[in-house]
C-alpha cells in the first residue's frame, strides 16, 4: 500500500517544470435574477489548469483587509492538472462593492499572489449601457457596409450595361472571332 502510495504521488506527468502551472481563472458573477429575488449576489470563481494541488484561495473586499467567509469545492484531478471552484454569496448591501479572489500557489509565474477582480453590480449596470452602445454602433457600421457594398454592385452591373451598349455588341465580342 505504501509503495503504491509513493508511484502515485511521484508519477510523471506531461508537464514540464519551466510550463505556467499556475491557475486559469474564470470568473462568473451574480446574475440579475438572484438580486432581484434573493437580494444577495453570489461570486464565483473557477480555477482550472493548474499543477500541484496545494492551493490557498481568500476572498476580501477590494480595499478591505477582512477576510471574507467564502464557501470552496474540492480540489479535483483532471487528468494531469487541478481544478477548484470557489464562491462568494454577499448580502444586496455588499454588491455595490469590488471584491477579489486571492489566489496563492506555489506555481504562481508573478511571485506574488493572484488577485481576481469582481466588478460591484453597479459598475455592471454602467458596462450595459456601454454594451449597448457599443451594439448600436456596431450595426449602424455593419448596415453602413452593406449599404457600400450594394451600391457598389449596382455601380458595376450599371458599367458593364453602358459599355454594353456604347461600344456595342461587336467591340466586347470581338475576340470570339479569332
Amino acid at each position: 500500500l505504501i509503495i503504491a502510495l509513493f508511484a502515485l504521488l511521484l508519477a510523471p506527468t506531461d508537464k514540464s517544470p519551466d510550463e505556467d502551472t499556475s491557475p486559469k481563472p474564470t470568473i462568473f458573477l451574480p446574475s440579475d435574477d438572484e438580486r432581484k429575488l434573493h437580494k444577495t449576489g453570489t461570486y464565483l470563481c473557477l480555477l482550472e489548469d493548474f499543477f500541484s494541488d496545494v492551493i490557498n484561495i481568500d476572498w476580501k473586499e477590494k480595499n478591505g483587509k477582512t477576510v471574507l467567509k467564502p464557501q470552496q469545492g474540492n480540489t479535483m484531478k483532471m487528468k494531469d492538472t487541478y481544478m477548484k471552484y470557489t464562491w462568494l454569496t454577499v448580502r444586496e448591501e455588499s454588491m455595490d462593492k469590488e471584491h477579489k479572489c486571492i489566489v496563492t500557489h506555489e506555481k504562481n509565474k508573478r511571485v506574488v499572489d493572484q488577485e481576481i477582480l469582481f466588478p460591484s453590480t453597479r459598475k455592471r449596470e454602467t458596462n450595459k449601457r456601454l454594451l449597448l452602445e457599443t451594439l448600436r454602433l456596431q450595426a449602424m457600421n455593419t448596415s453602413a457596409y452593406y449599404t457600400y457594398i450594394l451600391l457598389l454592385a449596382k455601380s458595376i452591373i450599371y458599367s458593364i450595361i453602358i459599355t454594353y451598349y456604347l461600344l456595342g455588341t461587336p467591340a466586347l465580342c470581338a475576340w470570339k472571332s479569332f
